[in-house]
């Protein structure tokens, strides 16, 4: 295949950007790089240069695209590079009227995929910054290379998910992201835990990943195409057919819009941790703690997103699929914010936030507030990275702990993590002005909006269960910096109260039953309270760095769209820079800003959210024996038992699920083993058998006989050989004999 250097934009105006493939592929040539030489390499600092360098130049290169494309005119921001010819369809003529003859390797950056491949870079390289200092200890092991090049490997996998011109592009990199996901998760797979959990996320992706394959063909069965510009372009033309005739059945084009839109929101559930399928994000936490914020908090978790919102020409035409993403949206920020509530070990807690977080960015979705609900994709990225790395800061200073009752007191021990990780939580509160504020908040007005305009009662549901879910997030964020940044650090011996518990770290995790969710990175002989030489200490400048670049992200960030409500403070970039992209094109017109949506957002940010945090205030930092929880633990214990628990959620798919498939395929083993492969092991004896007997046969009648011919023959030649003496005496007195007998017998006659 030869490359076609034609680069041309997708509308009218080109934009000359020849560089276009470096930006995926940089990270790529650092992947290889490091994983061909980095095993033999003197110096792992030369891993460090080529890991953070590839991402680096891929960062500049997304920059300066992006500044081309600010200097164009709305309609005309979009790139089209088309590298080569993947495959030959062969002119295959579907139902949409199109004839594709050829499946192109083509990139676009246009402004959506532009931001993304800005949040990928640019917080890509901040983490990889950040594993510099928490990956340390395995400079000296041989593996430190094999986690850059895997990260390298993972950026270069998100990258052609967010920049693919189609379908097969993004479909190549959203496999490609389950995969590094499955590589980073289980980094050490030498400890079973790692390795099962790292599993249990490619597993439960393929299943998602199935609904999402059979949304693609169904795609290209009525599109007759799978480029982005080319199936937006269609969507009016297939909606003013009366209907849609695929595989023998006819409906009409909304009808299949919807079972295109539910098959890839399936897909989503499994990449972006949605019920049924977010079970296997918590125990992605056995990763090293930059594995999480890379992909369980500002990228590969947003890829179900980030597909919703470019496919959002079929959604914002499927009423029931939209409908679906908004319910499975809203429990899943309800279920999951529940879950974190009662969880101790500090990355669990992040884990769960994560998961609820995602659940209501596909609430912004599902109220086909596609704007807000990808702008709350960025902001998460930057507060959620933040804490993630921030939890990773605080691991290492205090020995590999993770039990948030063996922490506390680290306020002054570590104070830019703590500042950094407050400014997070507030963030994530969506306390005003930080970017928590300007995309949550947002999200839940679109959802109630539904209701109060539209008069749909499921959209009032939502945003009651949205509430609930803003509620407890506020509450279990403000647990979790008490109970580690607050009182005394409990892992010195200093526990008045009793509230430390039995170590947990992760050289001891085999033996506990949630070890799965303990960082992996840590190191036999070390203990887990304060009988260290030094005590906890604030970590190294290129740990802290990352965390308080993300956390300054995250206070300023929400300025970059604030509502049309608070149009006098600023305007709303992000949803204007996107506007062109969505199905309904045209300027927006905005209605004024009625008296119940500042009401909401008066009640959240000044009432809910505060309300939520001083009630943890209240019962983990007032009160430093926390005797308000350990009491409703002690009154309630089947409730807190449950909800720790995860509402037995797992024990649940095993009985149910896993159990009974592990059941089905032990049972289809053995009829393989026994009757399958019965036959044919009987059909191989038999015949081994009856050749033996033919051997029988042949050795014993056929070659008996031939046998004892020669025998016979061998015994007479044995007797006349006597006759032949040698003797020419006797060869004459014979012949005389001879001639005797001969003459006597003829006398005779």
């Amino acid at each position: 295949m030869i490359m076609q250097a034609t680069i041309s934009t997708a509308l009218s105006t080109p934009i000359h950007s020849s560089v276009l493939w470096l930006i995926p592929f940089m990270p790529l040539f650092g992947a290889i790089l490091n994983g061909a030489t980095g095993r033999w390499a003197r110096n792992t600092k030369l891993v460090d240069a080529i890991a953070l360098g590839s991402v680096a130049i891929s960062f500049l290169l997304v920059l300066c695209c992006f500044a081309r494309l600010l200097g164009q005119a709305p309609e005309n921001r979009s790139v089209n590079q088309t590298l080569w010819t993947w495959f030959d369809l062969g002119g295959a003529h579907v139902l949409g009227g199109l004839t594709q003859n050829t499946m192109n390797w083509a990139y676009k950056f246009d402004p959506l995929s532009g931001c993304m491949a800005l949040l990928v870079t640019g917080v890509g390289w901040l983490i990889h910054l950040f594993s510099t200092g928490y990956m340390a200890e395995e400079r000296n092991d041989g593996t430190y290379y094999r986690f850059m090049a895997y990260m390298n490997l993972f950026v270069f996998s998100m990258l052609n998910l967010v920049l693919g011109a189609n379908m097969v592009i993004m479909f190549l990199g959203w496999e490609g992201v389950g995969l590094c996901s499955y590589l980073l998760i289980g980094f050490y797979f030498e400890r079973e835990y790692c390795a099962i959990a790292g599993k249990k996320a490619f597993v439960t992706n393929r299943i998602g990943d199935f609904g999402f394959m059979i949304g693609f063909f169904l795609i290209f069965m009525v599109y007759g195409a799978t480029d982005f510009d080319t199936l937006m372009g269609m969507t009016r033309t297939l909606l003013a057919r009366p209907e849609i005739t695929l595989f023998g059945i006819s409906h009409a084009p909304t009808w299949w819009f919807n079972l295109i839109g539910c098959c890839l929101f399936l897909g989503a559930c499994g990449k972006s941790a949605q019920i049924p399928l977010y079970v296997w994000l918590p125990d992605a936490m056995a990763g090293p703690t930059p594995v999480s914020a890379l992909i369980h908090a500002a990228t590969m978790v947003t890829s179900g997103l980030y597909m919703i919102a470019r496919m959002n020409f079929i959604y914002i035409n499927a009423p029931v699929a939209l409908s679906l993403v908004l319910c499975i949206g809203s429990l899943t920020a309800i279920v999951a914010a529940s879950m974190g509530l009662a969880q101790y070990d500090i990355k669990k807690v992040l884990a769960y936030s994560t998961v609820s977080q995602l659940g209501f960015m596909f609430m912004g979705m599902g109220a086909g507030a596609f704007s807000a609900g990808m702008f709350h994709v960025f902001t998460h990225a930057f507060f959620k990275a933040a804490l993630f790395l921030g939890s990773g800061s605080v691991i290492m200073a205090c020995h590999h702990e993770q039990d948030m009752r063996n922490l506390g007191g680290l306020r002054k021990l570590m104070p830019w993590t703590f500042a950094s990780m407050g400014i997070a939580t507030l963030a994530i509160a969506g306390i005003f002005p930080f970017a928590g504020f300007f995309s949550k908040d947002e999200i839940l007005w679109k959802v109630f909006e539904g209701w109060y305009h539209g008069g749909n009662a499921l959209n009032l549901v939502c945003w009651i269960l949205g509430m609930v879910a803003a509620f407890m997030t506020a509450f279990y964020m403000v647990r979790l910096m008490v109970m580690t940044f607050y009182g005394e650090y409990r892992g010195a011996g200093h526990d008045p109260y009793g509230l430390t518990v039995p170590s947990e770290v992760v050289h001891h995790a085999a033996a506990h039953d949630d070890g799965a969710g303990h960082d992996a990175h840590g190191h036999d002989g070390q203990e887990a309270h304060g009988d260290h030489a030094h005590g906890p200490k604030e970590v190294p400048w290129n740990m802290w760095l990352p965390v308080f670049i993300l956390a300054m992200l995250a206070l300023v960030g929400g300025f970059l769209n604030i509502p049309h409500s608070l149009h006098w403070i600023g305007s709303s970039h992000f949803s204007h820079w996107i506007a062109p992209l969505l199905y309904q094109t045209g300027p927006v017109e905005h209605e004024a800003a009625g008296a119940m949506e500042y009401i909401l957002m008066a009640v959240a940010t000044l009432v809910w959210a505060p309300a939520a945090m001083a009630l943890a205030w209240w019962f983990y930092a007032k009160d430093p024996a926390w005797s308000t929880p350990r009491a409703f633990v002690k009154r309630f214990p089947g409730v807190f038992k449950w909800v720790n628990a995860k509402y037995f959620v797992d024990e649940f798919y095993e009985a149910a699920f896993i159990g009974p498939c592990k059941q089905l395929g032990a049972q289809l083993w053995a009829f393989d083993s026994l009757a399958v492969d019965g036959m044919v092991n009987g059909a191989a004896r038999f015949t081994l058998g009856l050749s033996h007997a033919m051997h029988w046969f042949d050795a014993k009648i056929v070659d008996g006989l031939v046998n004892l011919v020669a025998w016979i023959l061998q015994q007479v030649s044995l007797g006349f050989r006597k006759f032949q003496s040698g003797r020419v005496q006797n060869y004459a007195f014979v012949m005389f004999l001879g001639f005797i007998v001969f003459a006597f017998w003829k006398f005779l006659a």
